[in-house]
């Protein structure tokens, strides 16, 4: 197509790095309007557990299989959460400006995508993960930025139907990480680096899902969540195996 064409070196390498970056404050520290993935991730546990909730550092807290029933209905309310976030126009508008990105990546599509990145980190913490280390990080943010768990394998080098835990992933030099966060870079630019990315409905809102498969829209970040979730539970990543 007249359209296409292979992305920028230096526009991958800086998608990627601002990817990175972005899951990191969003993931760790919250950014804006919007709290890091676990302290939202604990707030809504504790809502749920009331009395019964004991804090991560804490030495009487359960397993995540211990507590499998109450992960899962929090997961479910953290997705529907960031379904409404990503759907609210205002909210995403009032995100992006805080989103500096210095890519060619829209504001509102910045936003969305840190939407979804804050939603993978809450579902990697409460399913097992470290999302303080950075290896971790980079796994939450392919999926959040809708990879899909086969591909965010085959990244690693991983191959489809093995489980590939966080102790493996730790073991994978930080430069490596870099080089799959510029795999994430390429996804970026390839999806929203085009001018067909900025096209937008009357009031704004992104209609990217339909043209370009992106992960932007509210029904997008639905379907990131419960593919995230499925793809960190039990403290491993899996992909499916070929049907």
């Amino acid at each position: 197509m007249a359209d296409e064409k292979i992305p920028d070196e230096g526009a991958v390498e800086k998608a990627g790095r601002w990817a990175a970056d972005l899951a990191e404050k969003v993931m760790v520290n919250g950014v804006g309007p919007i709290t890091g993935s676990v302290t939202w991730a604990e707030d809504r546990l504790s809502r749920r557990q009331g009395a019964d909730y004991r804090a991560p550092e804490d030495d009487e807290r359960r397993s995540p299989e211990d507590m499998k029933d109450d992960i899962d209905a929090v997961v479910a309310r953290l997705i529907k959460e960031s379904v409404a976030a990503a759907g609210t126009q205002g909210f995403i508008t009032g995100l992006g400006g805080l989103l500096t990105a210095g890519v060619t990546i829209p504001a509102n599509v910045a936003a969305s995508l840190a939407v979804n990145m804050r939603m993978a980190g809450a579902i990697a913490h409460l399913r097992g993960w470290n999302i303080g280390d950075p290896h971790v990080r980079t796994v939450a943010m392919m999926l959040a930025i809708g990879m899909s768990a086969q591909n965010v394998l085959a990244s690693f080098g991983v191959k489809v139907g093995q489980k590939f835990g966080e102790q493996m992933i730790k073991k994978i030099p930080i430069a490596v990480i870099r080089a799959i966060n510029k795999k994430a870079g390429t996804h970026l630019v390839a999806k929203y680096g085009s001018k067909r990315a900025a096209i937008t409905l009357a009031k704004g809102v992104p209609i990217l899902g339909g043209l370009v498969g992106g992960a932007v829209d509210a029904g997008a970040t639905a379907v990131i969540g419960r593919a995230t979730d499925k793809a960190l539970r039990d403290g491993t990543l899996r992909g499916e195996e070929p049907k």
